[in-house]
Parts: C-alpha cells; structure tokens; sequence
C-alpha cells in the first residue's frame, strides 16, 4: 500500500529538499523520550593520513548485533580519513541500518596490542556525556521501532544512509533511563561472557591445528 504524506513548501527541509525519506513519518517516535543528542555526545572528530600509528581500526563488518566481532585489521598508516574512538563509545553504522553495526566498544577487543582505536567515517561515535556507561543504548539502537525508523530514513539508492540528526533526535524513553545502569552491566556482561567463548574457541582452533599437524595432542 502506497504511504503517502504532504508538506507545504514552508516545512521542507533547509534547501527545499524534495526526497520523499525525508518526510516519511514512519522515521519518527513518539514515547516522550529525551532526545539520543541529550544523552550522548555526537563525536565528530576525524583522524587524516599521516596521524601516528600503529591503528587499530573498526570497518563497518566489524559491528555487529552490539559488539565488535573478529579480530580487525592493524595497519601503520592511515589511507582515509577515520574517527578516533575509545573504550566505552557506543559506534552506529549509518550505512545500511537495515545491517544493524551497532557496537558497544569493550576492553576486550581482540588484536590492539597498544594500536589507537579507530573506526570507519561511515560510524556515528556516541560518547557518554556524564562519564556513566551507554552500554544500554545497544539493546536500544537495535530494537524494532528504532530499526524501523532508521531504515524509513535512509536517503540514496546505490549506498543508503541515515543522517545525524536522525540518530540525535531518536527519544530515549524514560523507562530506559530509570533502568540503564542495571541494562548498562546486562549488556556489559554478556559482551565479557562473549569474548570468553571467543577465546576458548580460538584455544580450542590452535590444538586442534597442533594435533592434526602431529605437533602434540589437543
């Protein structure tokens, strides 16, 4: 069934934008919730080649359902512009929401020996404002409704992307702000209980590549 919505002239967005996701109603939420933009800074710095390394950086199939996933790659120097992220930030692809690279960034990702952490200029880097934890703003992010309305706001056709300002205006609802410590330490945790099973995979990986090498028994 065809969505159909009307705007006069005077309500179109700065330089009369005429894209139809624009104004698609589907992108917005209404649960009388404080504004993302409220809850997190928007980082937007960015790292130009020639920053000293070495890096570590996160590419958009690295986020994945909340966490960062398999090891990313180190390299030296930088090819492209990427955006310097730390430890406790909160990364949204805005390419292709419909992917769901959301990721809370932990202690525990695999392969920085020391390496700065960065992150592709395609990631939206939240950062907490008051020192607390964002942790609950994965389960969030990667809920139906604001799956929903990511993807009614994406804009283009051979690569679609969401903007800023649709991520800072989501509304976080109250009842999740009461909650985010206790949702904060759940989500935290079973990313510490998921980088366990990593490890003792890889470990189980390395004997099993030992013995079948007759090198020694797993």
């Amino acid at each position: 069934m065809a969505l159909i919505c009307t705007r006069p002239c005077s309500a179109l967005a700065p330089g009369a934008v005429l894209a139809p996701e624009r104004y698609d109603p589907r992108r917005s939420l209404e649960n009388g919730g404080l504004p993302l933009g409220e809850v997190a800074w928007l980082e937007r710095a960015l790292l130009r080649p020639g920053a000293p390394g070495p890096f570590l950086i996160l590419d958009t199939t690295h986020a994945r359902e909340g966490r960062v996933d398999a090891p990313p790659p180190l390299a030296d120097a930088l090819q492209s512009a990427k955006r310097p992220v730390a430890v406790g930030d909160v990364i949204v692809s805005r390419l292709r929401p419909y992917l769901r690279q959301v990721a809370f960034l932990d202690e525990q990702i695999p392969g920085g020996r020391g390496a700065r952490l960065v992150a592709s200029s395609e990631f939206y880097v939240l950062r907490p404002r008051d020192g607390a934890s964002l942790a609950f703003l994965v389960p969030f992010l990667l809920s139906t409704p604001v799956q929903r309305a990511l993807a009614a706001a994406q804009e283009g056709g051979h690569h679609p992307r969401f903007r800023e300002e649709v991520l800072a205006a989501l509304p976080v609802p109250p009842a999740l702000l009461e909650g985010r410590a206790r949702l904060s330490a759940l989500v935290e945790s079973g990313i510490r209980n998921f980088r366990t099973g990593e490890g003792a995979m890889a470990e189980a990986r390395e004997a099993a590549e030992r013995a079948v090498a007759g090198r020694e028994a797993p």
